[in-house]
């Protein structure tokens, strides 16, 4: 997200796409500063520190707020509740917590034991992998969406056997902390896939990567950065909504048992706490004729949305698309 976007007025701001928006912090110190409290300082004084700086970058991100308090007024509307004063503040600490999460996942100091499974799909999963059976991860920003990855990236693990994790990624807004990234585990930063250059033949790598029981991810809540027309269109928190007709087209490409992943830090503001591991596998299956498919992938998404919109309920404040969600394209 940006903290300054001059010149635009409340519409320009809510117009923007989220691929169009800078990346916070104007110099690489602000993120090796981030880097230096999560390895020296305990966490609850990180915590406050965060909670300090956030509240001046607050004070001055009214292009943040703005993005913020529309995503904020959807999910407290279907709660029925308002959104309060200090609500956007949150949400903006919330996602400075989440950075340095993933600084705490990717120099390997989450471990196994903070992690809370839900009584879901994770088992099957992790039977599967077990097996040699590889699959094929739908996940979204809500949470800590490499948790999975930082954890086998350190040998964590839930199985005997192990597996390799490679995400999709669309990094081009995000150089300066994916640089942080590389530096702490280049290895890990080595099994990225850019979303930016699928081809056929990166497509027959993935397939290669499941067949040989590994695990491929993707986030399907944004749009994707150079196809931005290919949409599905649902309803999310309340009103129509697009989201990434690719992340969806590639389950059914890729062949494999899909699922949806979500790691949520438990108490939304506390960087110390428990994470909530929720995996559900897909009902819908996309092994169908061409004339079923876009039918069947308006289903899955169905699927999707309906998880991401509950577990968005649950924990407002940790879904970090800082844009206009309901922004929609012309298709």
């Amino acid at each position: 997200m940006d903290a300054n976007t001059p010149n635009l007025n409340t519409n320009d701001v809510l117009k923007a796409h989220w691929a169009d928006i800078k990346e916070v912090g104007g110099s690489m110190w602000h993120f090796r500063f981030m880097l230096w409290m999560v390895c020296h300082l305990p966490l609850f004084m990180v915590e406050i520190i965060t909670a300090v700086v956030c509240f001046f970058f607050w004070l001055g991100a009214k292009p943040v707020r703005v993005r913020s308090k529309v995503y904020l007024e959807h999910v407290f509307k279907a709660n029925g509740k308002r959104v309060d004063l200090l609500g956007t503040y949150k949400h903006i600490y919330s996602f400075a917590l989440s950075m340095m999460e993933k600084l705490l996942g990717w120099k390997g100091a989450i471990k196994l034991n903070q992690i809370e499974t839900q009584n879901d799909d994770l088992h099957s999963l992790m039977d599967g992998f077990e097996n040699g059976q590889g699959a094929f991860a739908i996940c979204s920003h809500l949470g800590n969406m490499e948790m999975l990855r930082s954890l086998t990236g350190y040998g964590e693990y839930m199985t005997k056997r192990k597996f390799e994790v490679f995400p999709v990624l669309d990094f081009s807004v995000t150089s300066k902390f994916n640089s942080l990234l590389r530096e702490l585990n280049p290895e890990l930063m080595d099994h990225v896939v850019d979303a930016n250059r699928i081809d056929v033949n990166t497509a027959v790598w993935m397939k290669e990567q499941i067949h040989n029981g590994n695990f491929v991810v993707i986030a399907g809540d944004r749009t994707s950065a150079n196809s931005r027309n290919r949409v599905i269109e649902t309803t999310f928190l309340g009103e129509p909504a697009n989201f990434p007709e690719g992340a969806f087209s590639l389950a059914g490409i890729l062949d494999a048992p899909v699922y949806f992943i979500f790691a949520i830090r438990k108490h939304d503001f506390n960087i110390r706490s428990a994470y909530e591991m929720h995996v559900v596998r897909a009902k819908t299956s996309l092994d169908c004729s061409r004339k079923e498919r876009p039918e069947r992938l308006k289903m899955l998404l169905q699927e999707y949305t309906e998880l991401l919109e509950r577990l968005c309920k649950e924990h407002p404040y940790q879904w970090y698309n800082f844009y206009n969600f309901w922004e929609r394209l012309e298709k």
